[in-house]
């Protein structure tokens, strides 16, 4: 009796570690970016370019100094909201991270622009259909998403001035809600 009672204990710990390390930490770290980009005020469904990564404006561990960064908090609770980046010449991504800080999306920029419209389930819009940044072509990709989220475009920006241009292309950049209907 008392190897059951102890095996169960052991299954419910193990399983308590597996769900709050599957589930509840990916959920607090992303709440924590959320709450960092909001209280630094980068707004909601608009992207911001950051500074040149120097030693001196580091803030994550390590990113790497020859990348320029982009990144637009964004919410599909409301409605669904596309998300577009212009190509680039040389490497450049854009990526999708959910509220679980899953990688969701990454599309690569290099001599392609890439584009994707985020949606909560049932709330996907008609490819064809209008929406405020036009019409809702099927050059975008759709997908399914819960809540809130970060996209980022990363480029390869080695120098001041490829960095600059980079920064530049961030106007041509769309983070937006679509009200299609």
């Amino acid at each position: 009796m008392r190897w059951v009672i102890a095996t169960l204990v052991f299954a419910a710990s193990a399983f308590g570690a597996h769900y709050f390390t599957i589930r509840a930490v990916p959920g607090f770290i992303m709440n924590k970016v959320q709450s960092t980009f909001q209280a630094q005020g980068l707004p909601l469904n608009h992207f911001v370019a950051s500074p040149r990564q120097t030693p001196e404006t580091q803030r994550v561990v390590r990113p790497s100094p020859d990348l320029s960064y982009a990144v637009c908090r964004f919410d599909v609770s409301d409605g669904p909201v596309v998300i577009s980046a212009p190509a680039w010449d040389g490497y450049g991504s854009l990526s999708i991270f959910d509220g679980q800080t899953n990688n969701v999306f990454v599309a690569s920029l290099d001599g392609q622009d890439a584009s994707v419209i985020l949606h909560k389930q049932g709330d996907a819009p008609e490819v064809g259909g209008r929406g405020s940044v036009g019409y809702v072509s099927e050059g975008h990709a759709t997908l399914q998403i819960s809540g809130a989220g970060i996209a980022l475009i990363r480029r390869l920006a080695p120098t001041d001035e490829r960095h600059e241009l980079s920064t530049a292309r961030v106007a041509d950049a769309i983070c937006e809600k679509i009200n299609w209907r």
